[in-house]
């Protein structure tokens, strides 16, 4: 049989890793045709080991022959693979806390700061250190293999990779299909029974078509008259704002109110959950403080959020691992993630069409740089992935808004590359949340001071 080796970098990863895992022990093809070697890589030992131990558990009851094994190594872990699936974050939400409290405190009215708005800049360049320093260790080990990027902000990351490095890259999020389930719910269809195009940025992107597969109609009348009777609160963390901007640009953006609020400047409205953004109070508590609390990550208001008992236990990070690391064969199932059918698309030659990957445009979203990152849908085979050529054009106001992310996208890489606090500023001016040109000053010193030992050193040039 042909060999075959994925290594999953940052294998501590709960969500991505396990589920990359579970979609390996499932797969036919990749337990009888081919000779499969995972390597398993994490900077942090007790990580990495705890995920190795799950996986031997789950691929010997599996009787899956792969041979996996562990290392605190990248350049062992890649050498020589074929695909290298990545998803990096250290101490994700001690730093998303940051990301999102400072630039609010400086007067940016940024919702989330993953991956759009002022917050979303520190945090590309947290990442940028260690992804370019794997796609560089790649183009020394192995420098045909395919990275598979889970890590945020994808976009700006993704870019980064294809525009300084040589490695044949992809970003994957599930965003899209999150959107594809908020129309199923308006149009009271399945999934399975819509088609759609749609694309844009990653996690600001819109439905250009909806169609029934079986008939092949057009299913936005439908559409729009459904969103017009339907209940205005009804899911309004996550629809309402989408359902605002349904109405200005006449196209149904994905993936929620809290992604794709970070790239405008009216979502505040639309976000009841706000204040519940790593939350803290500053009369008892100093967060970030050594041996302080890290404010626990609320996605969003909804009835299990809200709806606690006075001594109900809050279910910490801690025993959420804890939880996901307990073996149990009857709770493996498809991650329904990209990744794996990727790989054996590519290795197999097979055709697949999927929904959305984050890829340099090259002309498939009409009026956006070629060498910008964006997302939509994409064929895969043999001869790797090429994204399909949308054939409505997204509007103008949603264009220009995208624009202006890719211009960011640049600053960050020149940021990143001179160390410039000044292209940094440069970035948070253009940014739609931006504060006030001295807070922004402000807030880049305090960011740099409070995150110095993992962002790289910058200054005022």
């Amino acid at each position: 049989m042909k060999r075959m080796k994925i290594a999953l970098i940052g294998a501590g990863s709960v969500s991505f890793a396990l589920g990359a895992l579970q979609d390996i022990v499932l797969s036919p093809r990749l337990k009888t045709e081919v000779d499969l070697e995972i390597a398993l890589m994490d900077i942090e030992s007790s990580h990495v080991n705890r995920t190795y131990q799950y996986a031997t558990e789950m691929f010997t009851s599996f009787s899956h022959p792969a041979n996996i094994w562990q290392t605190t190594h990248l350049e062992q872990a890649l050498q020589d693979a074929d695909f290298a699936i990545v998803a990096i974050e250290v101490n994700r939400y001690f730093y998303w806390s940051q990301d999102f409290h400072i630039p609010r405190r400086y007067g940016s009215k940024q919702i989330y700061g993953e991956n759009g708005g002022p917050g979303s800049m520190f945090h590309t360049l947290r990442n940028l250190g260690p992804m370019l320093e794997i796609a560089r260790t790649m183009e020394k080990v192995c420098p045909n293999a395919w990275f598979i990027n889970y890590t945020n902000p994808e976009a700006k990351l993704v870019e980064a990779i294809s525009k300084l490095t040589s490695i044949k890259v992809v970003g994957l999020c599930h965003g899209l299909d999150m959107g594809i389930h908020q129309l199923c719910d308006f149009l009271e269809m399945k999934p399975e029974e819509i088609g759609i195009e749609g694309g844009g940025l990653n996690h600001f992107g819109f439905f250009t078509k909806i169609w029934d597969k079986v008939t092949g109609k057009d299913l936005y009348p439908l559409f729009h008259e459904k969103e017009q009777k339907a209940n205005r609160l009804s899911h309004f963390e996550h629809y309402a704002l989408s359902r605002t901007m349904y109405q200005i640009y006449g196209y149904y953006p994905y993936p929620g109110t809290n992604h794709v609020g970070e790239y405008i400047s009216y979502a505040e409205d639309f976000y009841a959950g706000l204040s519940l953004q790593f939350r803290y109070d500053p009369m008892r508590e100093q967060p970030w403080k050594q041996g302080s609390r890290t404010p626990e990550f609320v996605y969003c208001a909804n009835g299990s959020t809200l709806d606690k008992g006075l001594f109900e236990k809050v279910q910490t990070q801690e025993s959420w691992v804890e939880q996901a690391y307990t073996f149990n064969k009857e709770n493996v199932r498809s991650s329904q993630e990209y990744a794996i059918p990727i790989i054996e698309a590519i290795f197999f030659d097979d055709e697949i069409l999927l929904n959305a990957v984050n890829l340099p445009n090259e002309g498939a979203i009409k009026g956006l740089p070629d060498d910008m990152v964006v997302e939509t849908q994409a064929i895969v085979n043999g001869q790797g992935i090429t994204l399909k050529p949308m054939t409505v054009e997204l509007p103008t106001a949603i264009i220009g808004t995208i624009h202006i992310q890719g211009t960011i996208h640049q600053l960050l890489l020149e940021a990143f590359e001179e160390k410039s606090k000044t292209k940094l500023l440069q970035a948070i001016l253009l940014d739609p949340q931006a504060p006030t040109y001295y807070q922004s000053c402000a807030m880049i010193d305090e960011m740099c001071e409070l995150q110095k030992d993992i962002l790289p050193t910058l200054e005022w040039k």
